[in-house]
């Protein structure tokens, strides 16, 4: 390997290793690291614990984390089913009461069909939602009377029962769903299996803990890959790493609280657009919502990409916007493999911003260029004179 100019010295010579000593340095560091990440994992399993005893929902690290990764879908799926439900009030406001005629022989109909309710046409269907049907209700006796200022016979009865009060169905259907809206009693997210939510909660916390434990982490990462850098490239590292961490963080926070609940509702209106339910694999979702925003905070890197090209010497500010049609297609053609579903949506959600960025990665290069072209700039003759 050619020595630095800027460092003519063996400034390694003193603390040369043998590869057995890296390979010792490197299990040390690695088993610190994860030492490290243990403590957090049980850390978080610990405060999950106690948050559930005293029923605390916020307090602890893994079960807070799921309400955040599950919240985008279940809040888009709440607002699909109460958009239904509100259309089918609209419905129910304007109907009325059937004729008992023509409900009997509409039922007639639907047993001689042996219940099926698809031999019906629009019109019949229509007398069905406007028919009553007879059920027991029980009604307090002080209820009744104070709402009708009446006197019992029997001053001990506490009851009330109508064995065949007459009452709307479709009324139920309706009611039931806006109170499980806004009790949020339903989930929307489903497991198939008996270990399939543990194995989700397992996931989420083990990704916490890791997250939790990476400064810890990177720094004995960094303990072992810099101390064989030399002080410039170290430098280097240094001062890009914050910008670096700052784009990745903001494609993280732009893909949980805007792209997910967009992407999200588009997604679910297709099953409003052809009339179908969604049924929503908690397993599957937790892969969605986890590598989309780790795809955005990668992308995101895009303009630290093109400085640094630019500072290598291979792209200048002028090639980058030359080429800016080249780069929308690339952009667009990573922004469809990249994204984990097949959908437009999702897919111009990571390409916009990525060309955004590709025009912040273009002014970066324009007003910071690169050492070796102001030398060049300065070493340039101001006059030319032809022998």
């Amino acid at each position: 390997m050619p020595r630095n100019n800027d460092y003519p010295d063996d400034i390694f010579d003193q603390t040369r290793m043998s590869f057995g000593d890296h390979i010792e340095e490197l299990r040390s560091r690695l088993l610190k690291a994860i030492y490290g990440l243990l403590f957090f994992l049980i850390i978080g399993f610990v405060l999950d614990s106690v948050g559930d005893q005293l029923n605390r929902p916020n307090l602890g690290i893994g079960r807070p984390m799921m309400r955040v990764i599950t919240a985008p879908v279940e809040d888009q799926a709440r607002n699909f089913y109460d958009r239904r439900n509100k259309a089918a009030k609209e419905r129910l406001a304007n109907m009325a009461e059937s004729d008992p005629e023509a409900v009997q022989r509409v039922r007639e109909k639907l047993a001689a069909n042996g219940g099926d309710i698809s031999g019906l046409n629009s019109e019949e269907k229509a007398i069905l939602r406007g028919a009553t049907q007879e059920m027991p209700i029980i009604l307090g006796t002080k209820e009744f009377v104070d709402a009708f200022d009446i006197k019992l016979r029997d001053p001990d009865q506490k009851e009330i029962v109508f064995q065949k009060a007459r009452v709307f169905p479709v009324y139920f259907s309706a009611l039931g769903g806006e109170g499980e809206s806004l009790l949020e009693a339903r989930r929307y997210l489903t497991t198939l299996s008996a270990t399939e939510a543990f194995m989700v909660y397992f996931k989420v916390s083990l990704l916490c803990g890791f997250v939790l434990a990476s400064p810890w982490i990177f720094y004995q990462l960094w303990m072992f890959i810099g101390a064989g850098l030399y002080p410039h490239e170290r430098k280097h590292v240094h001062l890009y790493l914050p910008f670096s961490v700052i784009l990745f963080l903001s494609g993280i926070l732009l893909c949980q609280f805007i792209v997910l609940p967009g992407a999200v509702k588009a997604l679910l209106g297709f099953n409003s657009y052809i009339d179908l339910d969604p049924d929503l694999r908690l397993n599957e979702w937790l892969g969605f919502a986890i590598m989309l925003p780790l795809v955005f905070g990668l992308s995101f890197q895009t303009p630290l990409v093109m400085f640094f090209l630019n500072r290598l010497g291979m792209f200048s500010a002028q090639d980058y916007i030359k080429r800016w049609r080249g780069a929308l297609f690339v952009l667009a053609i990573l922004s469809a493999v990249l994204t984990p579903t097949p959908d437009v949506v999702t897919m111009l959600y990571l390409f916009v911003p990525m060309f955004g960025l590709y025009g912040l990665g273009i002014a970066v290069c324009h007003f910071v260029p690169p050492t070796w072209a102001k030398m060049e700039a300065d070493e340039a003759p101001d006059d030319q004179v032809a022998v």
